[in-house]
C-alpha cells in the first residue's frame, strides 16, 4: 500500500513539475527574444555617408526558425523527457536511495535489530535531514533542493503513516498535525526560493496527509478545520508569490476530501454544510480579490474561471446532495445574491469588468438553478423568459455593447429547449392557456432581444451581433407562424385550421416580401419568400393528398388567387419603356 501511494505521489508530482517547467522555460525564451529584439532595433544604423549609398536594414528579429518551432507547446512525453534530463543523477540518485534506505529498514525490522521506537525515530530523523540537505542545497540549486525537500517530506509522512498503521503511535489528530507542520515547512521554504514546483508538491502532500493518519472513519471537526487551515496556508501562498494555480489546486483538493461526507451518510451533517459554505465563500473572496489584483494581466484569466466554475461545482454539489429539498431554492437565491452583491460591489470600486463579468454569469446559473428546483412545466419557461429579459435590459442599462449582449442572448437557447413541449395541441386546454403564453411569450422576448441588440452603438462594428439579431428574428418569426397554426386548428376543425391558417401565411409572407422588396430589408424579402414557399409545399405535399375535395378546391382557390394578385401591386411590376 505504501509503495502504490509513493507512486502515486511521485506521478503526480512529475505532473505539476512539468507544467510549470515548461511555462518557465517558454517564459525565459520569449524574454531573450524580446530583449534580443529591443538591442537589435536600438542599435545604431551607420549614415549614408559612412556605407555610401548602399541601403542598410535595420533587423527586425535575431529570432531563427528553429527557435520559433521551439516555442510550440511540446507533448506530454517531450516535456516529461525534459523534466527528467534536468539533473538527472540528482534524481535517480534520490530514488535508488529511498529504496535502499526502505530495504535496510525493511530487514532490520525483520531481524528486529531495532525496535519500533527506533524504527519511527529514525524514519523521522532521515525525513527531517533531507528537508534541512534541501534547504541547504536550494541556496544554490532550486531545483536540486526542491527534490530533497520533497524527499525528506515523503520520508516523514509514510514514518507517521507506518507508526499509525503498524504500530498504534499517535493519535489520528497529532499525527495529521506533525504532517501539517511538515508540509508548512515545505510550503515555507517555496515562498522563501520562489519555487511554484515545490509549493504544489507540498500541496500535493498536504492533501494525502488525511488519508495516512489511519482514522476509523472521516471526521468532520477533524478534516474540514484542516483543509481551513490547509486553505488559508495556501492563500497565504499565493498572496506573497501571485501563483494562481495554487488556488485551483486547494479548491480540487478541498472538493475531493468533502466528497465522503456528501449524501446525508454522516451524523454531523450541518456541521458539515457550514463548513462547506465557509469554504465556497473562502475561495469566491480569494478568486476576487486576486482579479482585482491582476486587473491588467490576462494571463491569469483562464485560472480565475476555472476556479469560479470549481467554485460553483463545490457549492451544487452541497446543496443538492445534502440540503434538505425544502431550503434548496433559497439556497442557491442566496449565494446567487452573494456572488452579485460581491461582485457588483467589486465593480464600482475598481470597474474590474472580468470580475463583474465571470461572477455575472455564476449568479446567473445559480438564479437558474433555484428557479428549476422551484418550477416545472410552462411556469419555468416563462419565468426563464422574465429573468433573462430582466437581465438584458440590465446589462444594456450598464452599456455592455451588442457584443456582450449577443453573448447573453444564448442563454435563450434554454427556454427555447424547454418550449417545444408547448407545441403538443393534445395538452392544450383550450386556446388561451399556459402553453399559448409561452409560444407567444417566447417570440415576443426574441424580437425584443433583438431589437436590443440592433440599437446599440456598436452594432455595425462585427458581424456576430448581426447574426445574432437575424437569428432571434428567424426564431421569432417561427414561434408566431406556429402559434398561428396551434389557434387555428383549436378554433376550427382540421381542414378549416388548415385553409385559414395557409391563408393567414399567404398574406403575410406577399406583405414582407413586398414590404422588402419596396424599402430594400433583403431580410424581410427572403422570409416572406421563405414563407410562401412554404406554404405552397405544404399545399403540394400535404395537403393534396390529406383534404377532402371541397377543402382542396377551396384552399388552393384562396392561395392561387392571392398570389396572383401580386401581379398587379405597382411596386413589383418591371418598368417598360413607353
Amino acid at each position: 500500500m505504501e509503495l502504490i501511494f509513493f507512486i502515486g505521489l511521485i506521478a503526480s508530482w512529475v505532473y505539476f513539475n512539468n507544467k510549470v517547467q515548461h511555462l518557465e522555460d517558454r517564459i525565459d525564451r520569449l524574454d531573450s527574444l524580446r530583449n534580443s529584439s529591443v538591442s537589435s532595433e536600438l542599435r545604431p544604423v551607420p549614415m549614408a555617408s559612412e556605407v555610401g549609398s548602399q541601403f542598410v536594414p535595420r533587423p527586425v528579429s535575431t529570432m531563427s526558425s528553429e527557435e520559433y518551432q521551439d516555442l510550440s507547446e511540446p507533448g506530454v512525453f517531450s516535456r516529461f523527457y525534459s523534466w527528467l534530463k534536468q539533473d538527472f543523477m540528482v534524481k535517480l540518485g534520490a530514488f535508488l536511495l529511498l529504496l535502499a534506505f526502505g530495504w535496510f529498514v525493511s530487514y532490520a525490522f525483520a531481524n528486529n535489530w531495532i525496535g519500533p521506537v527506533g524504527r519511527i525515530t529514525i524514519g523521522l530523523m532521515a525525513g527531517v535531514s533531507f528537508l534541512l540537505l534541501g534547504t541547504w542545497r536550494m541556496r544554490q540549486f532550486v531545483h536540486q533542493g526542491g527534490i530533497f525537500t520533497v524527499v525528506g517530506a515523503t520520508t516523514i509522512l509514510l514514518t507517521l503513516y507506518a507508526a499509525r498503521e503498524l504500530y498504534n503511535f499517535f493519535t489520528p489528530e497529532t499525527a495529521l498535525v506533525l504532517m501539517f507542520m511538515t508540509v508548512s515547512f515545505v510550503a515555507f521554504v517555496s515562498v522563501r526560493f520562489a519555487s511554484e514546483k515545490l509549493a504544489l508538491a507540498g500541496l500535493l502532500l498536504a492533501a494525502f496527509a488525511p488519508l495516512l493518519t489511519a482514522a476509523p472513519l472521516p471526521d468532520v471537526m477533524v478534516v474540514f478545520p484542516y483543509l481551513l487551515v490547509v486553505v488559508a496556508g495556501s492563500l497565504w501562498v499565493v498572496w506573497r508569490t501571485g501563483w494562481t494555480r495554487l488556488t485551483l489546486a486547494t479548491l480540487v483538493v478541498s472538493y475531493l476530501h468533502s466528497l465522503p461526507f456528501l449524501g446525508g451518510r454522516i451524523i454531523d451533517q450541518d456541521s458539515a454544510i457550514m463548513f462547506s459554505f465557509l469554504l465556497v465563500g473562502i475561495f469566491f473572496a480569494a478568486n476576487v480579490v486576486s482579479l482585482v489584483r491582476r486587473r491588467n494581466n490576462i494571463s491569469h484569466l483562464g485560472i480565475h474561471a476555472l476556479t469560479a466554475l470549481g467554485t460553483v461545482i463545490f457549492l451544487f454539489s452541497w446543496i443538492e446532495t445534502a440540503a434538505n429539498d425544502v431550503w434548496r431554492s433559497l439556497l442557491y437565491t442566496a449565494w446567487a445574491l452573494v456572488f452579485a452583491l460581491g461582485t457588483y460591489v467589486v465593480f464600482v470600486a475598481t470597474a474590474n469588468y472580468k470580475a463583474f463579468y465571470l461572477y455575472g454569469a455564476t449568479s446567473i446559473a445559480l438564479i437558474g438553478v433555484a428557479t428549476a428546483a422551484e418550477l416545472d412545466g410552462p411556469i419555468l419557461v416563462i419565468m426563464y423568459l422574465a429573468e433573462i429579459s430582466l437581465l438584458v435590459m440590465a446589462a444594456a442599462k450598464l452599456r455592455a455593447g451588442a457584443v456582450l449582449l449577443s453573448r447573453l442572448s444564448l442563454i435563450l437557447i434554454v427556454p427555447t429547449l424547454l418550449s417545444v413541449e408547448s407545441f403538443d395541441l393534445s395538452i392544450w386546454n383550450g386556446v388561451f392557456n399556459e402553453n399559448f403564453a409561452v409560444i407567444c411569450l417566447t417570440a415576443i422576448v426574441l424580437i425584443m432581444t433583438g431589437l436590443q441588440i440592433s440599437l446599440q452603438t456598436d452594432y455595425l462594428d462585427t458581424a456576430y451581433p448581426k447574426i445574432t439579431v437575424n437569428t432571434l428574428f428567424v426564431g421569432s418569426s417561427f414561434f408566431l407562424v406556429s402559434l398561428v397554426w396551434l389557434v387555428c386548428h383549436k378554433l376550427f376543425e382540421y381542414d378549416l385550421g388548415t385553409m385559414v391558417s395557409l391563408t393567414f401565411y399567404t398574406i403575410v409572407g406577399i406583405g414582407m416580401f413586398v414590404s422588402g422588396k419596396s424599402s430594400g430589408v433583403r431580410l424581410l424579402q427572403v422570409v416572406g419568400g421563405v414563407l410562401i414557399g412554404l406554404v405552397v409545399a405544404r399545399l403540394l405535399l400535404v395537403d393534396v393528398w390529406e383534404m377532402e375535395i371541397e377543402g382542396r378546391i377551396i384552399v388552393f382557390l384562396i392561395v392561387g388567387l392571392l398570389l396572383i394578385s401580386t401581379a398587379f401591386i405597382r411596386k413589383l411590376q418591371p418598368q417598360t419603356d413607353n
